[in-house]
């Protein structure tokens, strides 16, 4: 837009009649300057538009510098401005502009958005009320308007000025739902209800409209029109899932759980609710499957949808797995399990659970070539290293065992039960490859840490009674891994042993009986042990009844046939 200055004089250039010779010097050098003027002018315009914004900004200053009271060069110049984020100078201009012709529209609202910019909402606001007073048709004015006082947080004028909007067009969807949220903002829960009411009646499909309108129904604590509302919504769209989601939960919270199911099975059949939501309730149903017969054949129906309509059925199957553990059917478990690392094998806490569940069962095969799986997935996985470790030790793989152990406990971080782990394993693998100094060093530093470690004490005592060395300490460990214990067979033939060990045959004897009473009588290491022990007390024809009961529980010691042969002792 260019000011009517510009030209005002172009008319002088072409006299009329012959003047005298001064008066027609002065009124060539004026249009001379004119002509120079709007040369500058022009200049500076095709620069803005070639977006030189420096160099035109130069220009209209020029301009404004040779000829201040051409309020379009102001304009011009603080277009440029606001361009080039100078909001401060910005300002000058446009306010120079608009107060030298505050009728100009364009004036006026470059002023108004410049105040804004500048965060002075109110006089952004009595610039745009004026705005409104020359074009109160213009709906964009009434947007500015409001958001003026949106951002000064004057919600009620805002409010009024969206009023005076709907005022001129009716009733809008998108100004009713801003004067919604303003109503929520002042806490007016009653007249936002009623927005929503006004907008529900003009627009009565409208499941967006709807949706909101129920949910202040229930902030307002109208359970019954929120139940209307709800019903209404899934009657006009019964294939919207979330609403059957959302009554699902109005029907629990009203304690009627058999509606409240219902509308859940719909919306599991929905395809409009996302996987990841399913999954979530789905395996919500894990701590509580056991509860009855009712809630458990929901959770299986309910993961039958899944399964049947292919949502991410690795998932599916890992909380079908979860299902059957909480359930106590450890077999189905593991069998569903497999199946979803079979489609994916992304979801780490499967991996995990399968493995706990074959330590658990001693499955050291499957344990250990799972574990050697889940590495190729998750190679930082110090958990894993473990189970590939300790799996590897009981095939007396020690080469592999020591390198996952010695790799994996690298990654423990934050859990120092598995780093104690890690330790008690490595000194276990460490003592079987003849590497005492290591494993001694090991098992004493996790008791310094622990010192009721009970594997790691009979563990260790143990070892030291197969070596001879240091049976006194050896002693001490194994009597406080039974009195931590009292009734464990295997620790208390440990004992026994150290006590043989050290030449206490009677106290051997005793403790030995002892394992045997809780379980042990049916290891061939023990009942071996016992045959030895009652040797050494002269009882031989008891000794060689108890090595020749070794032979129908298992494998003995290398000496076992050696021993029945001769009827004597050997070591």
């Amino acid at each position: 837009m260019f000011h009517s200055v510009c030209f005002g004089q172009w008319k002088n250039y072409y006299p009329e009649k012959k003047t005298e010779k001064k008066p027609a010097l002065a009124n060539e050098k004026k249009e001379t300057n004119n002509l120079h003027y709007n040369n500058l002018f022009f200049s500076a315009i095709k620069q803005k538009s070639l977006e030189n914004n420096e160099e035109s900004l130069v220009l209209f200053e020029k301009c404004i510098k040779k000829n201040p009271n051409f309020i379009e060069a102001y304009y011009q110049a603080s277009l440029v401005c606001k361009k080039l984020n100078n909001i401060l100078q910005a300002r000058e201009y446009s306010a120079k502009a608009v107060d030298f012709d505050r009728k100009n529209i364009w004036y006026l609202r470059n002023y108004a958005e410049v105040l804004f910019l500048n965060q002075e909402f109110n006089e952004s606001a009595k610039a745009y009320v004026d705005i409104i007073e020359l074009e109160p048709n213009n709906e964009h004015n009434y947007y500015k308007l409001a958001d003026t006082y949106i951002y000064s947080q004057k919600y009620l004028k805002a409010i009024s000025a969206y009023n005076d909007l709907e005022k001129k067009k009716g009733i809008d969807k998108m100004i009713s739902m801003q004067k919604h949220k303003l109503y929520l903002q002042l806490s007016d829960i009653k007249n936002a209800t009623k927005t929503l009411e006004d907008l529900s009646k003009t627009y009565p499909n409208d499941i967006e409209v709807l949706h909101i309108l129920a949910e202040a129904y229930v902030l307002s604590n109208k359970k019954e029109e929120a139940f209307l509302v709800f019903q209404k919504i899934s009657n006009n769209d019964p294939s919207n899932g979330q609403i059957h989601l959302t009554l699902a939960n109005f029907y629990r919270d009203n304690g009627d759980l058999d509606n409240s199911y219902k509308e859940l099975k719909k919306a599991f059949e929905s395809e409009k609710i996302p996987p990841e939501t399913k999954l979530a309730i789905l395996s919500s149903y894990t701590s509580i499957i056991s509860a009855n017969d009712t809630i458990k054949k929901q959770a299986f129906e309910l993961a039958n949808i899944l399964l049947a309509n292919n949502i991410d059925n690795a998932s599916t199957n890992a909380i079908y797995g979860d299902f059957h553990y909480a359930l106590g059917d450890k077999k189905k478990s593991k069998y569903f399990y497999r199946e979803s690392i079979k489609t994916k094998k992304s979801i780490q806490a499967v991996w995990t659970q399968l493995l706990f569940l074959e330590i658990e069962d001693s499955n050291y095969d499957s344990l250990q070539n799972l574990s050697k799986e889940a590495l190729l997935y998750y190679p930082t996985e110090a958990l894993y290293y473990y189970f590939y470790g300790i799996s590897s030790s009981f095939f007396k793989d020690y080469k592999n065992a020591l390198e996952s152990l010695e790799t994996g406990i690298e990654f423990v971080f934050d859990n120092e039960a598995l780093y104690s782990e890690f330790q008690s394993s490595l000194a276990d693998t460490y003592h079987a490859v003849g590497m005492h100094t290591k494993s001694d060093s090991l098992y004493d530093l996790v008791l310094m840490n622990n010192p009721d470690n009970i594997i790691v004490l009979n563990n260790y005592s143990y070892y030291l009674s197969l070596r001879k060395v240091t049976l006194g300490k050896a002693k001490s460990m194994s009597k406080r891994c039974n009195d931590l214990e009292p009734k464990n067979g295997t620790y208390q033939d440990t004992y026994a042993w150290i006590l043989y060990c050290l030449g206490e045959y009677e106290d051997a004897k005793k403790w030995i009986e002892k394992a045997l009473l809780n379980g042990s009588d049916k290891s061939p290491v023990v009942v071996e042990h016992y045959g030895d022990i009652l040797f050494r007390l002269n009882l031989k024809d008891e000794a060689l009844l108890q090595w020749k009961k070794v032979k129908s529980l298992g494998e003995g010691s290398n000496f076992l046939d050696k021993k029945i042969k001769h009827e004597d002792l050997f070591e």
